[in-house]
């Protein structure tokens, strides 16, 4: 496939792109360890947006298949609407172990910073509704995101939810398919203080579309 857009977005920043149904998103780790957060609307329909909590639970199944729940999301799963309806595949996902992409936590925004007495500043919350201003996408629109190369994981023994060091790997990325025309809202994650989600450095990734 040709690549018909690609931009490097610096630490802290985000950007809104438009993908079309059958293209291709790529999100390239290019340093290791730093997280982007993923909200996605249907252009056609900017109402009808991303549901990790469907993602997770209503998937595609295969033919006779049991119906499993589950907690983590990688190459074959879909990433499904508010409305229940695939909005992108996900076919290739390079870090090792896969799947380490959080689907469970809401992003970072400037309550969380400034709650914990490192703010005022911007979270992912911010820099989302920031590029999708031009769409007249506003702050209470924004869905939970899907958090590329983030490891939240649970610790059942100890009934918390644990922040962890990224596994992802420089050079490392994440590719979906769009199964409709999409509006993708990406943040480059700020959070360099309160845990490891960038291992406490925000780094540069890249952003490109194919088709």
């Amino acid at each position: 496939m040709d690549t018909i857009f690609e931009k490097v977005l610096p630490p802290k920043t985000g950007l809104a792109v438009e993908v079309e149904a059958g293209q291709r998103l790529r999100v390239i780790d290019l340093e290791g360890q730093q997280v982007v957060d993923m909200a996605l609307f249907n252009r056609e329909n900017l109402r009808e947006k991303l549901s990790t909590s469907y993602s997770r639970t209503r998937y595609i199944p295969a033919p006779g298949a049991e119906y499993v729940p589950r907690d983590a999301l990688t190459v074959g799963d879909t990433l499904m609407s508010t409305t229940c309806r695939p909005m992108m595949e996900i076919v290739a996902d390079t870090p090792e172990p896969k799947g380490v992409h959080d689907v469970h936590n809401r992003m970072c925004n400037r309550y969380l910073y400034e709650s914990h007495g490192v703010g005022p500043r911007d979270g992912c919350h911010e820099i989302i509704t920031g590029v999708m201003e031009p769409y007249g996408i506003g702050y209470e629109d924004i869905p939970d995101t899907m958090d590329l190369f983030m490891n939240y994981h649970h610790d059942c023994a100890e009934r918390r939810w644990i922040i962890d060091y990224p596994v992802s790997k420089p050079g490392d990325y994440i590719e979906f398919e769009a199964r409709m025309p999409l509006v993708v809202g990406l943040s480059n994650c700020p959070m360099d203080v309160l845990a490891p989600c960038n291992a406490y450095n925000c780094t540069p990734v890249k952003v490109e579309v194919r088709g």
